[in-house]
């Protein structure tokens, strides 16, 4: 029996999905009209990932990336959610998908010199370039959301990443539409901290998500690594009421963590 569109997006945002199911989703939002009420929240996401492979960078690109930047936050019932519920995972979609390319933007403009010692580590490497054929931006529509997860999985093969290996995680886990496939390219990304430009984009990811699985992973991952430039966002997360009360315990406790970490190194 062929799957409904609910079934294939419970499938989607839990990154179980199939190449031809992603398709098929892309294809109903492309193409049905009207779509029915109930599953206009999913429409933009779909609309804009199809649209977006032949897309270039507008004139207002930073003024609109910066409306995405401070997006309504997300509103609680009370009582802490269940944290996989389509829609906080679709609202962190549908706002990092322009985000992601500020991350690479930004890491773009970093000294090429350090980098080049490191590139004949991953140029011919399976490893790295199944990294680099599946997080392309321009594969990212003809890829399922395992697909990228096993690439990015791969990346603990290496043992260091060049720049290009690098923005490509970063831009993953700022810009992916499913949450597992960045949880799984922050988890990457937290074996090459020591990379140029990686810890400061795990501080800057934790300013721009908004999907609270993300957040605790970024705040366990910039703990261990003991980021101390962390700690204030973290106390911000931490007095944002907008945030679940999971996350903001955990940013506190986070912020205190590291706060102590510079005193004691002071």
């Amino acid at each position: 029996m062929k799957p409904t569109i609910e079934q294939l997006l419970a499938r989607y945002y839990e990154g179980e999905t199939t190449l031809d199911e992603e398709n098929q989703l892309r294809a109903y939002f492309q193409h049905t009209q009207p779509i029915p009420d109930h599953l206009l929240p999913h429409a933009s996401l779909f609309q804009y990932v199809t649209g977006a492979r032949a897309g270039q960078l507008s004139p207002d690109f930073t003024a609109r990336l910066d409306q995405k930047l401070d997006p309504q936050p997300l509103r609680t019932m009370g009582r802490v959610r269940q944290l996989t519920t389509w829609g906080m995972r679709l609202a962190a979609g549908v706002a990092l998908l322009l985000i992601g390319f500020a991350g690479g933007q930004f890491y773009s403009r970093q000294s090429p010199d350090a980098a080049d010692s490191v590139a004949l580590t991953t140029t011919g490497h399976p490893a790295g370039e199944s990294i680099r054929k599946t997080l392309a931006f321009d594969a990212v529509a003809q890829t399922s959301a395992s697909d990228r997860i096993h690439a990015i999985n791969q990346s603990a093969e290496l043992d260091r990443a060049d720049r290009e290996i690098t923005q490509l995680l970063i831009n993953t886990l700022n810009f992916d539409a499913n949450v597992n496939v960045r949880l799984a390219a922050c988890q990457a990304l937290l074996r090459f901290e020591q990379e140029e430009g990686v810890r400061e984009a795990l501080i800057q990811s934790l300013r721009i998500q908004k999907d609270p699985n993300v957040q605790l992973t970024l705040i366990d991952a910039l703990v261990a690594i003991k980021e101390k430039r962390a700690a204030a966002d973290m106390q911000r997360l931490a007095r944002n009421q907008q945030v679940l009360d999971i996350v903001r315990l955990k940013a506190e406790e986070g912020a205190g963590a590291l706060s102590q970490v510079a005193r004691s190194t002071s």
